[in-house]
C-alpha cells in the first residue's frame, strides 16, 4: 500500500519574554526576580501580612520555614533550571506574621482516630479551620493572607492515608431495581409512577476544596502547607523539590495571592481578552456536567473564574456549551475586562476550549460580542501525535508543525535553549490546536499560546505545557465539583482563591 505524502509547514517561535522590575525583559521568572525583583518600582518594598493556622508543631515548623526564606538557599545543581533562592530580603519582600491560631493537637488526634469516615474527618477539620480563620480576622490588624500548616495527623487521615469510608454516593434501592429490570429487558412502562430517588446529603471528600471554599466565604486567600513542605529536604528520599525550588514556588504564590502581579508577558495584545472554557462534573447532580468555568485573562490583570450552567454532549459524548451559555460567557468576560480596565472595551476576544466548536456555539459566542470587537475561537485537543528530532534531545519548545487538515502541533514543552536542557521526565508531546476560527493569523495564535504558558503565578517554573486559560481548569474544576450545594453564594471570581 502506498501512503500519500505531504509537505508539512514547520516554524519556530522564539521564547516569549516576561516583564519584571520596571519593564525589564527576561525569559525566566527566577532570573528576572534575582536581578531586578518583581514587576513594579525597583525601589518598592513589599510587605505581606500573614496569619498562620496549625497545631503547635506545624506552627513552629512554619515559623522556621519563614526564617529560612530570609537567607540564600541553593538548588540541587548550579544550572539555570535550579537557580539559587536569594532570600526574600534581596527580593524586597517581607513576611509579617500578624497572628497564629493554634489547634489543640491532642484533641484533634483523639477525634480523628475515633472517626471511621473520611467525610466526617474532613468536615471536623474544616469546622476547626473556620473557627481559627474567624479568630485571626478579628485581630487588628488582620492578615491579608493565611498559611494553613496541616498537622501530621490531618495529613495522614485526610490526605495521605485517607483511610475509612469516603462517603461517596451509593446507588439507591430504586436505582438498583431499575438496573435489574433493564438487564431483563423490561418495557419502560414498568417504571411509570415510580418516585425519583432522593438525593443523599452532601459529604465532603476533598479537604483542599473545602478549605478553599471556606476561605472564599471570608474573602481571604490561603496557602496550604503540607508537613513535607516544612520538613528538611532529603535528597535520598525526596518527597518534595529541593529547597531553592520550593522557596521560589512558595514566595511567588504568596506574592500573587497578596494582590500583586509577579510578572507579565510580552506578545500578549494589550487590548485582547483571553477566555478559557472547560468542564467539570457536579457532585450534587451526578447525571450532569457543568458548562464551564471560564477563566479570563488580559495583558496586565489577574485571572478571573466564572461558574457556568449545564453542558451538553453530542453523539460522540464530546462536551459543548449551549448557544445561550456561549453568549453569557462572552458577556461576562467583557464585563469583567471593562471592570479591570476603567470601562475600556477590548478590541478582540480569544476563546480557548478543549473541544471543537459546533455551529450553535459559534453563533452564541458571536452573539455575546459588543459592536467592533473581533473574535478568535481556538480548540485544543489530543491525538497522541509526537515528533522525533534528530539527535538525543526532543523537539525545541516553540516548534510548530501545520498539518494538511489545517490543525497545528505546537511544542509548548520540550528542549529549552535558554536552559540548555529539557526539564521533563518523559518524551514531551505537543499541544494540539485542532481548530481555529477567526481572522488572526495562526502564527499569532501560536505565539499568544506560548506566551500564556508563562502566566502560572502559582509557582516560578519557566513555563507550563498548557496555556493558563485552560491550564488551571482541572484544579479549579475540582474545587467547584467538591463544593457544598449551598456554596455558590460564597464563590469568588478571582483566581487567587482557587490556587
Amino acid at each position: 500500500m502506498k501512503l500519500s505524502r505531504f509537505q508539512p509547514v514547520a516554524r519556530y517561535f522564539e521564547e516569549p519574554q516576561i516583564e519584571v522590575g520596571e519593564g525589564i525583559l527576561v525569559p525566566d521568572p527566577k532570573m528576572g526576580w534575582t536581578l531586578v525583583g518583581p514587576l513594579g518600582d525597583k525601589s518598592a518594598n513589599y510587605d505581606i501580612n500573614i496569619g498562620i493556622i496549625g497545631d503547635a508543631s506545624s506552627i513552629e515548623a512554619t515559623r522556621n520555614l519563614i526564617e529560612k526564606l530570609n537567607v540564600t538557599s541553593y538548588g540541587k545543581d548550579r544550572t539555570f533550571l535550579h537557580i539559587a533562592f536569594p532570600g526574600i530580603g534581596k527580593l524586597r519582600i517581607r513576611l509579617n506574621v500578624k497572628g497564629a491560631a493554634q489547634i489543640d493537637g491532642e484533641s484533634l488526634r483523639t477525634q480523628m482516630e475515633k472517626s471511621v469516615s473520611l467525610s466526617n474527618r474532613i468536615e471536623l477539620f474544616s469546622l476547626i479551620v473556620e473557627e481559627k480563620i474567624k479568630a485571626l480576622l478579628d485581630k487588628d490588624p488582620s492578615p491579608e493572607l493565611l498559611l494553613l500548616a496541616y498537622p501530621k495527623i490531618v495529613d495522614y487521615y485526610c490526605i495521605e492515608g485517607a483511610i475509612g469510608y469516603r462517603g461517596m454516593r451509593r446507588k439507591s434501592s430504586l436505582e438498583k431495581f431499575i438496573e435489574k429490570e433493564r438487564r431483563l429487558h423490561r418495557p419502560l412502562d414498568t417504571f411509570f409512577g415510580m418516585p425519583s430517588p432522593a438525593l443523599e446529603a452532601f459529604r465532603p471528600t476533598d479537604l483542599r476544596s473545602m478549605i478553599k471554599i471556606i476561605c472564599m466565604k471570608y474573602k481571604i486567600p490561603i496557602q496550604i502547607l503540607r508537613p513535607h513542605t516544612t520538613s528538611p529536604y532529603n535528597s535520598e528520599v525526596p518527597n518534595r523539590e529541593d529547597d531553592a525550588t520550593t522557596y521560589w514556588n512558595l514566595i511567588v504564590a504568596l506574592f500573587y495571592k497578596s494582590n500583586r502581579l509577579p510578572w507579565r508577558v510580552r506578545k500578549l495584545m494589550a487590548d485582547t481578552c483571553y477566555v478559557g472554557v472547560s468542564f467539570f462534573r457536579d457532585r450534587s447532580d451526578p447525571a450532569s456536567v457543568k458548562t464551564a468555568l471560564s477563566q479570563v485573562f488580559s495583558l496586565d490583570s489577574e485571572g478571573y473564574v466564572f461558574k457556568g450552567g449545564k453542558a451538553i454532549t453530542d453523539e460522540n459524548y464530546t462536551l459543548h456549551v449551549t448557544k445561550e451559555e456561549a453568549s453569557s460567557i462572552i458577556t461576562q468576560a467583557i464585563t469583567q475586562y471593562k471592570s479591570s480596565k476603567n470601562d475600556q472595551l477590548p478590541r478582540r476576544v480569544v476563546v480557548h476550549k478543549t473541544s471543537k466548536y459546533e455551529s450553535y456555539e459559534i453563533e452564541g459566542f458571536k452573539a455575546g460580542l459588543s459592536e467592533g470587537i473581533t473574535l478568535d475561537l481556538v480548540a485544543f485537543g489530543t491525538r497522541n501525535l509526537k515528533l522525533v528530532r534528530w539527535g538525543v534531545q526532543p523537539p525545541i519548545r516553540g516548534t510548530m508543525i501545520r498539518l494538511p487538515d489545517e490543525s497545528v502541533l505546537l511544542y509548548t514543552n520540550g528542549f529549552i535553549p535558554y536552559l540548555g536542557m529539557y526539564p521533563g521526565p518523559r518524551v514531551p508531546s505537543p499541544l494540539e490546536i485542532l481548530q481555529h476560527l477567526g481572522n488572526s493569523p495562526i502564527d499569532d495564535i501560536c505565539e499568544e499560546t506560548l506566551a500564556l504558558t508563562k502566566l502560572n503565578w502559582n509557582n516560578a517554573k519557566f513555563c507550563t505545557k498548557a496555556p493558563i486559560t485552560i491550564g488551571f481548569a482541572k484544579r479549579v474544576g475540582e474545587i467547584l465539583r467538591n463544593a457544598p450545594p449551598d456554596s455558590d453564594k460564597y464563590l469568588q471570581n478571582r483566581l487567587k482563591y482557587y490556587i
